[in-house]
């Protein structure tokens, strides 16, 4: 799977060559279950799929090879047929599809899925329609409808006809029809930008996306002598990527009502990249309300409340803060008596130093807080009025903030100074000669020799479309986020559902070729943040960023 990733990079790197896609439209399948349902029996199904919950009310329950007895929500279907109904892969055995687009599906006439990411001809099967009776026999006996024993990660499980016939109910419709935004021949995608970003970064993000969009469609011509990869072969609709821009004006609370009328006025699949310098809770909102994948925005600021619609890179500033804590635990005894965190009154400031007090709550360590009333040189002078040099300083501030520091404290040079690496961008030119040694980065990126390998394609291929170097981190996200949609779209073949996506993206993000600035991205189930620590660096005698600590997870 790594390998085809490699071969999709390479697509993008070329200006005129591309892989081909072997294009076999599917007919649509219509289930052959003819089972009339009410939305109190799909309701019903539901509950016993995704919380194991039977209609009376009592906890579900099966058994598995005879000895493991599972129970409520540890017996529901979801935990390995997932939300979507589309399967998993439960160490190397695959979990079929459960819908009733696959169930009821026939040999001549079947949708295909693929089972194992790392086997590309590893794909769903021919088997004969389930029944009613066929379909109770394999939930209650294990035994599929060809006659054979299924895997022994099947449970067993004692359900009622009329249990059965509210499963069957909810299966028929689950993914039944593709979601919204995916045309006969069309896939749109939206990104997001809000207020007061610097438009020379959103200008880049749009274009790097368009031109992303552009060589994606063009590896589906077909021109005969280029390089095709087993997943290539698989059928597919064709189906051009188009992407519209939400661009967000005006105040936080007027953000929904913008959205939904982007929404409303051309429906999107998905929300791709995105960029913001504050707040992203309404679009975390909003995202979750529609049921709309958002992945993996470049923002300095997670939503406090995780959804299941929203992957993020990191939390920002909240991990980098917990980060900190952490740090600050382990050397409780060694600290000096006063730490002084001086922060923006913003979202993000606010946010940083909320998380950091939050998480030494319990220890000895006491935080004096400071907020800056302005972005004035003034206010900054003032926060720093009586530091000493026995003082800690954490400084959650912009680059603009952290270039007026030497002139505002004078000759004062703390114990230790904190910055923000996700607010710094990069920026460490106000540190001075004698605050060099005493400056601490919360970093949540590679350094060194790894952080260029891993930018190494990307910056060829910024090169190769002649597309300016304004902001290496961030572009790295936007160029992450195009190979990412583009891997999962093909993985996907024609099962374009919304909670599919999101599956997907659990495997793909801990599974794939890492081109991003961060140096481990995973996600297992129901995670939602793909970067989970941070170093604490220093600079070395050239200005460069080294470790001074280790890669550190709160």
């Amino acid at each position: 799977m790594e390998s085809y990733m490699v071969l999709q990079m390479i697509g993008l790197l070329s200006r005129r060559s591309s892989i081909n896609l072997v294009l076999v439209v599917l007919a649509m399948i219509t289930p052959l279950n003819s089972l009339a349902s009410t939305a109190e029996e799909v309701e019903l199904g539901r509950r016993i799929y995704m919380e194991g919950v039977l209609p009376s009310g009592e906890p579900l329950k099966a058994e598995r090879q005879n000895t493991v007895q599972l129970e409520g929500a540890a017996a529901a279907c979801e935990t390995c047929h997932r939300r979507s109904g589309m399967g998993s892969l439960e160490g190397n055995i695959p979990v079929m599809p459960v819908t009733g687009r696959y169930l009821y599906a026939t040999a001549e006439n079947r949708p295909l899925a693929l089972l194992d990411t790392r086997e590309a001809k590893d794909v769903t099967l021919p088997h004969a329609s389930y029944t009613q009776d066929t379909l109770a026999k394999a939930i209650r006996e294990g035994v599929n409808v060809g006659g054979h024993n299924m895997s022994v990660l099947m449970p067993h499980y004692a359900l009622k006809d009329s249990d059965i016939k509210v499963l069957s109910a909810f299966l028929d419709q689950l993914s039944s029809g593709l979601s919204p935004g995916v045309g006969e021949d069309s896939l749109h995608l939206a990104t997001i930008i809000t207020p007061n970003v610097d438009p020379k970064k959103s200008d880049v993000m749009v274009k790097m996306l368009h031109k992303a969009f552009e060589q994606r469609n063009a590896t589906q011509e077909f021109h005969s002598g280029r390089m095709r990869t087993p997943l290539d072969l698989l059928p597919r609709k064709l189906r051009n990527w188009d992407l519209s821009v939400w661009e967000l004006k005006g105040a936080p609370e007027t953000w929904g009502a913008q959205l939904s009328g982007y929404y409303k006025e051309k429906p999107v699949f998905a929300v791709l990249s995105g960029i913001s310098t504050t707040t992203w809770e309404p679009i975390n909102q909003f995202c979750e309300q529609q049921k709309l994948p958002c992945l993996l925005p470049s923002i300095p600021l997670a939503p406090a409340e995780q959804s299941f619609y929203s992957v993020y890179f990191s939390k920002g500033v909240t991990l980098e803060a917990a980060v900190l804590a952490k740090k600050l635990r382990a050397q409780e005894s060694k600290l000096p008596k006063r730490i002084i965190q001086i922060y923006s009154d913003d979202e993000v400031g606010r946010g940083a130093a909320k998380a950091l007090k939050d998480a030494v709550q319990g220890s000895n360590i006491s935080l004096e807080d400071r907020m800056l009333s302005s972005s004035e040189p003034k206010s900054l002078k003032v926060a720093l009025e009586g530091v000493s040099n026995n003082d800690a300083l954490i400084l959650w501030g912009k680059s603009a903030d952290l270039k007026l520091l030497n002139k505002a404290a004078g000759k004062i040079v703390p114990e230790t100074i904190y910055v923000s690496g996700f607010l710094a961008h990069e920026d460490y030119s106000f540190s001075s000669k004698s605050w060099k040694s005493h400056l601490r980065v919360i970093y949540p990126y590679e350094l060194g020799g790894k952080r260029e390998k891993n930018l190494a394609m990307m910056k060829q291929w910024l090169i190769a479309w002649q597309f300016p170097l304004i902001d290496e981190t961030f572009q790295a996200e936007v160029f992450f986020d195009a190979l990412l949609m583009t891997e999962l779209s093909s993985q996907m073949l024609d099962n374009l559902y919304r909670d599919y996506l999101l599956e997907r993206a659990e495997d793909m993000l801990s599974a794939g070729s890492n081109v991003s600035t961060y140096p481990h991205l995973s996600l297992s189930r129901g995670q939602r943040f793909a970067s989970k620590g941070a170093y604490i660096a220093k600079l070395d005698v050239d200005g460069k960023l080294v470790a001074d600590l280790d890669w550190l997870i709160p």
